[in-house]
């Protein structure tokens, strides 16, 4: 096991125990710490898919990806229950305090235009993790392809050689031949 598996496991264990504590707060209904929770979450997701990006072995690769796949699908419904939780305690807050509904209204939208910029914040970091490891992926197969053009040149110049020696050959076969016949 590589470290760089070794980094995901530890990541991925991590992972767990956030979700639980995350799910467990949401049935007691104590959602006031939540959010931060789901924001550590997707931060180790984010990680772990850097991680799995950055494996050699193929295989590896691919498995570790589809774990991050399924870890995101997680937490968008455990996103999606923490706002149907949020929802659903500034309702019975807003039916208790009719005279700030007008504040919780404000502060519904500033909490929807955070987590806007805080989502397109992290749409960016992957797509720049993406970026990055595609990037490298590139700069491995150019190598790989500058390598194999060098062998190539590598092997014309041999034929070339080869080509020069034959012919060599024949005009002094054909020298002899016509001294012997």
């Amino acid at each position: 096991m590589s470290s760089t598996t070794s980094s995901f496991d530890a990541y991925q264990s991590e992972l767990l125990s956030i979700t639980e504590q995350i799910k467990s707060r949401i049935q007691s209904k104590n959602v006031d710490e939540v959010y931060e929770i789901l924001r550590q979450a997707e931060d180790l997701v984010k990680q772990m898919g850097l991680e799995a990006r950055g494996m050699d072995d193929a295989i590896v690769k691919r498995d570790l990806l589809a774990k991050v796949k399924e870890y995101k699908a997680q937490l968008s419904k455990l996103r999606s229950e923490y706002e149907s939780a949020t929802l659903f305690k500034t309702d019975n807050n807003s039916h208790n305090n009719t005279g700030s509904s007008s504040i919780l209204d404000s502060q519904s939208t500033v909490r929807s235009q955070n987590e806007t910029l805080l989502n397109a914040r992290s749409a960016i970091a992957e797509t720049e993790g993406v970026a990055m490891g595609i990037t490298e992926d590139l700069n491995r197969q150019r190598e790989t392809m500058k390598n194999a053009h060098g062998r190539v040149n590598e092997v014309a110049d041999m034929a070339e050689k080869g080509d020069g020696i034959l012919k060599g050959m024949l005009r002094r076969n054909k020298f002899w031949q016509g001294k012997l016949w």
